[in-house]
């Protein structure tokens, strides 16, 4: 009977500690062309993600908001009409009871001439702290959101590729040292790049390159002459043999649906297969919420990837969001 009673307790109290371990937490990722909301169970015993129980995406597109006015601000009636979107978002985060709800703007309010006002008054709007942070700072948290959930391969060096509307980062981890490369060619700029270089026409009136037609190989170039020389040497050394993961919107996102929806990875021939299709598209033509630059991202991406000689690139679906519930368990 004590051999009973004993167990019994000893199960109790492994189910107790077990539901004490357990808790909602939350995230807003308010990046550049998406803001991302994410809400996850996690064990705060053994520091993991348990699983996601909610996952959202707005198309605000800030950047593209703040390069057609030319002056780098970002305008009011983008952020007047943003913040009724995120709270709508919020609210609905909030119906999982969420300990602790962190929240991180991006590329866009690091450059903007407005940005930390806008992000304050978001912060105020939301009820919530908005950390603007250092682009260091979001290539660490696209790393954390890569390990978090992928499992890469233990004999090939780890770079985490992350592109987003207005910053590119590449995160690698040497011992206890982490090489960065802090990139500003993403795919609002880069698609900008290709509209005011090759088609000689002004961002601001003609915000879309579709179809992109026979620019096409002139804008992979652009891509892989940005790659020559502005990566880091670390990278370009690394880069043909390593093991690289695709985070963030245009990755993850953008270039891996246009390639193929249900998997997990793309190279270079399936870079090149679906830019050669996609070319001839018009936005009528075209799908979704960032149709006027999805073209360019794949020719950004695959530049890139036959700069630096990378062969292919596996994608998860992870934001930074992921990244920050990560880092805040550690």
């Amino acid at each position: 009977m004590k051999i009973i009673t004993s167990l019994l307790i000893l199960f109790s109290f492994h189910f107790v500690f077990a539901e004490n371990c357990q808790e909602n937490r939350a995230s807003i990722d308010i990046g550049s062309g998406t803001t991302k909301g994410l809400v996850a169970e996690v064990d705060v015993c053994q520091k993991k993600i348990v699983k996601v129980l909610f996952e959202n995406r707005l198309p605000l597109a800030f950047n593209e908001a703040m390069e057609k006015t030319g002056k780098q601000i970002i305008p009011a009636d983008m952020t007047r009409s943003a913040i009724p979107q995120m709270q709508n978002m919020l609210g609905k985060m909030n119906e999982f009871h969420p300990t602790k709800i962190k929240a991180v703007a991006t590329s866009v309010f690091r450059v903007a001439k407005n940005g930390q006002e806008v992000a304050q008054e978001i912060s105020k709007s939301l009820k919530i702290p908005v950390i603007v942070i250092t682009q260091n700072q979001e290539a660490e948290l696209g790393y954390l959101s890569a390990i978090s959930q992928a499992n890469p391969a233990k004999d090939k060096k780890l770079i985490v590729w992350d592109i987003g509307g207005g910053s590119m980062q590449m995160y690698s981890q040497t011992g206890k040292k982490a090489e960065i490369y802090k990139g500003d060619l993403a795919s609002v700029t880069f698609k900008n790049q290709v509209l005011q270089t090759l088609q000689f026409k002004d961002p601001k009136n003609n915000p879309s390159p579709n179809p992109l037609g026979a620019n096409k190989d002139a804008a992979v170039q652009l891509a892989k002459n940005h790659a020559y020389t502005k990566v880091p040497t670390y990278f370009k050394i690394n880069a043909p043999k390593a093991y690289w993961i695709g985070v963030g919107g245009v990755l993850s996102e953008s270039v891996q649906n246009q390639v193929n929806k249900e998997a997990k990875h793309f190279s270079q021939d399936d870079l090149t297969n679906t830019l050669a299709e996609k070319a001839k598209f018009t936005d009528q033509q075209l799908q979704g919420d960032y149709k006027i630059t999805d073209v360019t991202n794949l020719a950004l991406v695959l530049g890139y990837m036959k700069a630096l000689d990378i062969k292919e690139v596996e994608t998860v679906k992870a934001s930074l969001g992921q990244g920050l519930l990560y880092k805040d368990l550690h």
